[in-house]
């Protein structure tokens, strides 16, 4: 049975959630604040959090730091009343894989859940080590060694990059890369996108600025050439 951790200290939304979760068969923790989530994520290993930001104490910004030090590939959704644009691309930042804006419907919530874990678990299935020049990339680890030197994948890059793996050689433009990584759950500007992309270069060419892999189609999008 999926164990699912829910750190959320409103209780009128704990107490509609953990029955309508357990009725759709998954297994329910819960805890009120950062302290003892963490101590829970440590004990339970979930598999996927669910977890609000305006937590007493520790927030969950910080939360959802810590936890991705500790685990890289957990999949967590952010439950929050906040609707700022930042807060979201910080949550996504910062690891999150979902984000859900209060007031919201279980019914919704149980349905990005379902997603999350189908896409977590066809992004297991992936090879675990993948080799472009001098770069080894290591999906499952979330990380990329290059002459040397260690990189951390964020889980929307290892996304994003797993995405070009699978379409490698095919031209894929933003929409599609909003589409099949962000999905429903949130629409990241254009602009947002590029950043990643930067990021992913930093991390994969030897020469960022002049790419050999993952190489700008002007008008059409991104392609990964491996040959």
């Amino acid at each position: 049975m999926t164990k699912i951790l829910l750190i959320e200290d409103d209780k009128t939304i704990v107490e509609a959630l953990i029955p309508a979760l357990t009725f759709h068969d998954f297994s329910v923790y819960s805890a009120d604040n950062s302290e003892e989530g963490y101590k829970k994520f440590l004990s339970i290993t979930p598999d996927l959090l669910i977890l609000d930001i305006t937590l007493p104490g520790t927030d969950g910004f910080e939360l959802c730091r810590k936890i991705r030090k500790t685990d890289q590939s957990i999949p967590i959704i952010i439950l929050t009343a906040r609707v700022q644009e930042s807060d979201k691309l910080l949550g996504f930042e910062l690891g999150a894989d979902d984000y859900v804006t209060k007031p919201f419907s279980a019914k919704e919530l149980i349905a990005r859940i379902r997603a999350l874990l189908k896409r977590t678990e066809r992004s297991q299935k992936t090879p675990s080590l993948v080799k472009l020049g001098s770069s080894e990339i290591f999906l499952e680890e979330f990380l990329i060694k290059k002459n040397g030197e260690k990189f951390t994948l964020s889980p929307k890059e290892q996304q994003i990059l797993k995405l070009f793996l699978d379409n490698s050689e095919k031209v894929i433009s933003r929409e599609t890369i909003i589409d099949k990584v962000w999905g429903d759950e949130y629409f990241p500007s254009p602009k947002t996108i590029d950043n990643f992309i930067v990021k992913l270069r930093n991390k994969i060419e030897d020469n960022p600025k002049n790419p050999v892999f993952i190489i700008t189609i002007h008008g059409a999008g991104y392609k990964l050439v491996t040959n």
